[in-house]
């Protein structure tokens, strides 16, 4: 058994020899030189990894950043260099350089060394050649399968009657010929190393690594990928810009039932945007796009796909936006900070609308909870669910705007403009910062002057017994004090033991209403 890893994902796992429709030839070619036949990662090279460096260099996070564990691991880079492994072809590769440290004296005997040192001059074969050139596995050669099946649109993976079908031979291919129901004696099925569900046409497979289905491929063994990488995984993982991250079909067709056919997997690279970007374009000659995402009048609004610096705030649209309402932008959003510097990372920034407050549309989006409009700051409690009459509404101290963007709302001040039951009996209330006065609420205009002027701030609750609106009794009132008798106010009013009275729930419709009620 051979360990090999998956060409697009490098990624670990033991498969077969590669197997051939023909009879396997047994013997080994010559070097063109003349000379001996290079060693093979596999039946020289592997065992020494085995026996000599497993110890150290396995595992997920390998000593220098280089793993012996498979022949991809073992010709990728090593990390801390970002160099090649067993490039170049002699005592210089970091393989063998190794070799040399101090920290690698007496590790490995000098015959080990010399079968790895030719393994390396030789090209770093995975196995002796057959049918398959060894570098059939090897994602830097020309001779790669990926390569060569790009190369011919993917014929030999798709055709059942292509002349090179992959399926006359290996499992686990799309497209198997007629009458061949198993695979080549030895031949290694193609899931071996597409372990996805969707096998060899898993999106990985030609654009990203491992279990990411974006670009880009691994760098090392596709270096020309780090030219081309651009953006994906600022679009794609999710950020605080954009708590969800984006599908690959807003920017990209999405691939049909047969994955390869139509505009994916035509050899070029298609840019249709989702409908929801509305007005998106994509300049391909200088790589900028023009998408409503981020072109709002910011200082980059349309980004060149390769530039990876952070976006803040003000990039996509001015923080605030121009002839923006003032205030804090914690008052209206509830994703931004209030300098508007930063995001928490919610769902509702980059959602194809304007959101205020928890994105409800509701009143209770930016004052309240949900559908509660009330806020819950000072006396609004008090008002909300009185204990001496039904809850006030809104109007008896604001202008309740006919629509969110109506003039004098959202414009960074609270507006009092007092109405309904504020007005009773032709009061004139008006407000200060200590508080309300003239409210016809608390008093005003009966024959009692109310005896303080309740203050916005005060959470005591003085301003909700009775005498501190009207006398107990008023003045002008009978000399009787029983508020409760029928012939009064029983229907509204009941007294304790003290003959403390306080206003019944089922009086509450009566009271404060802007009528002396009598009786029932």
């Amino acid at each position: 058994m051979r360990k090999w890893l998956d060409f697009s994902g490098v990624r670990s796992v033991v498969v077969a020899v590669l197997g051939s429709c023909v009879v396997l030839l047994a013997c080994s070619k010559d070097r063109e030189d003349g000379g001996p036949p290079a060693p093979t990662y596999e039946a020289d090279v592997a065992p020494i990894f085995e026996s000599r460096c497993l110890p150290c260099h396995a595992g997920s996070s390998p000593a220098a950043g280089w793993s012996a564990t498979t022949y991809l691991s073992a010709i990728a880079c090593v990390a801390p260099l970002g160099a090649v492994a067993t490039l170049p072809r002699d005592a210089r590769a970091p393989v063998i350089a190794a070799l040399d440290t101090a920290t690698h004296q007496g590790m490995i005997k000098p015959s080990e060394r010399a079968v790895i040192g030719r393994w390396v001059a030789g090209g770093s074969p995975a196995f002796m050649g057959t049918v398959h050139s060894p570098s059939i596995i090897d994602p830097r050669s020309d001779a790669f399968h990926g390569k060569s099946l790009r190369a011919k649109r993917w014929a030999p993976v798709l055709d059942p009657n292509d002349a090179e079908v992959c399926g006359r031979c290996h499992m686990g291919t799309p497209a198997r010929p007629p009458g061949v129901a198993s695979p080549a004696p030895g031949a290694t099925a193609c899931t071996a190393c597409h372990t996805e569900p969707q096998g060899v046409l898993a999106c990985p497979t030609c654009h990203g690594s491992g279990t990411r289905a974006y670009p880009p491929r691994d760098s090392c063994f596709f270096p020309g990928d780090r030219m081309i990488a651009g953006a994906h995984a600022a679009h794609m993982q999710p950020s605080v810009a954009d708590a969800r991250g984006l599908a690959c079909a807003t920017c990209h067709p999405t691939p049909g039932p047969s994955v390869i056919g139509g505009l994916h997997g035509n050899g070029s690279v298609e840019v249709i945007f989702e409908p929801t970007l509305a007005e998106a374009s994509y300049d391909r000659a200088k790589g900028i796009c023009a998408v409503a995402c981020h072109d709002r009048g910011g200082g980059r609004s349309r980004p060149a796909w390769s530039e990876t610096a952070p976006m803040d705030c003000n990039s996509c649209h001015r923080s605030p936006p121009e002839g923006h309402f003032p205030g804090a932008c914690t008052n209206c959003h509830k994703e931004a900070n209030a300098a508007g510097t930063a995001l928490s990372g919610g769902p509702l920034h980059m959602n194809g609308r304007v959101d205020l407050g928890d994105g409800s549309g509701k009143c209770g989006a930016c004052h309240g909870s949900g559908d509660d409009p009330w806020p819950n700051t000072n006396a609004h409690a008090a008002h909300k669910s009185p204990t001496l009459t039904v809850p006030i509404d809104c109007s008896n101290c604001h202008v309740v705007p006919p629509a969110v963007m109506a003039p004098g709302h959202l414009d960074g001040a609270v507006q009092i403009a007092f109405g309904g039951r504020a007005l009773d009996r032709g009061a004139s209330p008006t407000w200060s910062a200590s508080g309300c006065s003239e409210v016809a609420c608390h008093g005003a205009k009966l024959v009692d002057p109310p005896p303080v002027v309740p203050e916005w701030k005060d959470a005591t609750g003085a301003a909700t017994k009775c005498g501190a609106c009207h006398g107990i009794p008023p003045t002008q009132h009978t000399p009787s004090t029983s508020c409760d008798r029928a012939t009064c106010h029983g229907s509204e009013v009941a007294r304790d033991a003290a003959g403390v009275p306080s206003i019944l729930s089922s009086g509450k419709t009566l009271h404060i209403n802007g009528v002396i009620d009598h009786g029932l």
